[in-house]
Formats: structure tokens, C-alpha cells, sequence
């Protein structure tokens, strides 16, 4: 361990691509990047030494479109569980946990309510991205709520937007392209994005491994956050464990606040002061723990 660039090729034919970290025999969790991202994303929050301490075996899943997975046309959020099942049965791993971030939390939720039969624990963290509710949007800043709605408003517009910041500004001006993203944050997830120069590096490499392939995939991802997901969140059968900053600006705490209201057995940690990226920075041990014992 660690695996890196590791692919399968599901029923129907898609390549499904993941990585590996941690202790080979450890606890399994799969982990649900954000969006746009990727599987090396996780690198960001989570360091090897920490996986092997706690004896986990992180599987971190590229979604169709990005990294190293095939797009999906006309894929629905319901349709992430099977590749989930698959990659499973693929590693011969019968029960595991899920680790969702940010906006991998709709695919965090999705498991939990379709597949509880195969799972431990599922944890979504900065993650409670209820977009499909207007009135919980108040709060969101402004660069998070274009990604997310002129796909459908602005189809055209769109693909220029994800063509301009994803696919050369990161190219052709990284440092401007940090500067932007950290110009949305509140406070303390401007600290850490200024200064610390791994987590710039990080940060930039999965964006890259993100588009790849183009922005197809970060364009179907962003309709089908703010369209029905296909299933209510008090139809989940199984506990949900949830953490959120308070301050976060990206996903805001209202809807995690409506997660944790909604979801009959969820247990909610609402952080003060932490944002989008610090909370999962700082609190990575303490949710790892959580999920895997």
C-alpha cells in the first residue's frame, strides 16, 4: 500500500477508476470526493501515517466523467450505488464504511438509503448539500451557487465557465486560479488555502486529474446536484453520522442543520469557527475514528 490508478471495468462496460491508501488489511472506508475532483483528493485531508495508525484501508472512487472513470450519459444519482457494490465485490469486501465529502455528500446519502445492507457507518462531512431546497440557499457564495445552476440555466455559458476556471486558468495561471478560489472562503479556510504551499499543490493536482478528461463530467455533475435526487432523506434506514462548520460559505450550515432534523437517526458535530476545508483539516482523526470502529 498505497495503489494508486487503479481501475476496474464494471457490468456495462465503464471503466471505474480508484485508489488505494492506508493498511492493505485495515478497516475499509471508501471515500466520496468532492465536486469538480477527484480520488486524490483525500490526500488533501488525510495522510498515510494517520490511515496506517488507525489501520484503514481508504478506497477513494473516481465519479463517472472525472479522473479516471468513464462519463456516464444520462447517469442519475441512484445509478452510484452499483459501481459502489461492484468495486466491493471487485476487492472482496462484503461490509464497509463511507467517508463523503463536501459534494459527495448526495452520494454518501444515496448509499446509506439504497445499500445499508452492505454498510457500517456513513459519515458525510462539509457535505449536507441540499440544493434541491431554494430556501436553504441563501447563504451560499456566489462562485458555488453559478458552478451549480447555470448548467441548467446557462447551458452554453456553462461550458465556457467550466472551460475557462477548471481547464486553463489552472494551467496557464495557477497562482491566480488559488486566488480566486480562496477569494469566496470565509476566514479560516482563506488561511489555510494562503498559507499553506501542500495544500496549493494538492489542490491544483486534483483539479487537473478532475478535468482530464474534459468538464463533461463536472457539468452532469453539477444538474444532478439541483435536481431531485430520487429519494427523501427520512426514508434512511440506517444511522448517518454528520460534521459542519459553521462558517462554511460552500455548503451552508442550514442545510446540514435540515440533514441532521431529517434523517431519523443522524448524530450532527456543528463546528464554530471552522469553514469548508478547515473543519475536515482539523478533525480528519476524529471522523476516521468515528467511521471505522
Amino acid at each position: 500500500m498505497p495503489l494508486r490508478n487503479q481501475t476496474i471495468n464494471l457490468s456495462d462496460g465503464r471503466r471505474l477508476g480508484y485508489d488505494e491508501r492506508g493498511s492493505s488489511d485495515g478497516k475499509p472506508l471508501f471515500y466520496f470526493h468532492g465536486s469538480p475532483s477527484s480520488r486524490v483528493e483525500c490526500s488533501l485531508f488525510i495522510d498515510e501515517e494517520l490511515l496506517r495508525t488507525l489501520n484503514v484501508r481508504l478506497i477513494a472512487v473516481d465519479r463517472p466523467g472525472m479522473g479516471l472513470s468513464d462519463f456516464q450519459s444520462h447517469r442519475r444519482i441512484e445509478d452510484w450505488p452499483q459501481d459502489v457494490l461492484e468495486l466491493a465485490d471487485h476487492l472482496g469486501i462484503e461490509k464497509f464504511s463511507i467517508l463523503a465529502y463536501s459534494l459527495g455528500g448526495p452520494y454518501g446519502f444515496i448509499c446509506a438509503y439504497a445499500i445499508p445492507q452492505r454498510l457500517k457507518k456513513v459519515g458525510i462531512v462539509s457535505g449536507a448539500a441540499l440544493f434541491t431546497k431554494p430556501e436553504l440557499m441563501t447563504n451560499i457564495n456566489k462562485s458555488t451557487r453559478n458552478y451549480l445552476t447555470m448548467p441548467r440555466e446557462k447551458p452554453w455559458l456553462s461550458h465556457l465557465f467550466l472551460g475557462m476556471m477548471l481547464v486553463i486558468l489552472p494551467r496557464v495561471a495557477p497562482r491566480k486560479f488559488i486566488d480566486g478560489a480562496a477569494s469566496v472562503l470565509p476566514e479560516s479556510d482563506k488561511l489555510l488555502v494562503s498559507t499553506n504551499l501542500n495544500f496549493q499543490n494538492g489542490f491544483l493536482d486534483m483539479v487537473h486529474e478532475a478535468i482530464k478528461q474534459g468538464t463533461r463530467g463536472a457539468f452532469l455533475e453539477s444538474q444532478l446536484t439541483v435536481t431531485d435526487w430520487g429519494f427523501r432523506l427520512e426514508d434512511i434506514q440506517m444511522p448517518v453520522l454528520l460534521w459542519h462548520g459553521e462558517t462554511d460559505a460552500n455548503i451552508p450550515v442550514e442545510m446540514a442543520r435540515y440533514a441532521a432534523a431529517t434523517i431519523p437517526m443522524c448524530e450532527a458535530k456543528f463546528v464554530p469557527g471552522e469553514g469548508h476545508l478547515t473543519l475536515f483539516k482539523k478533525y480528519a482523526e476524529e471522523i476516521i475514528s468515528n467511521l471505522v470502529k
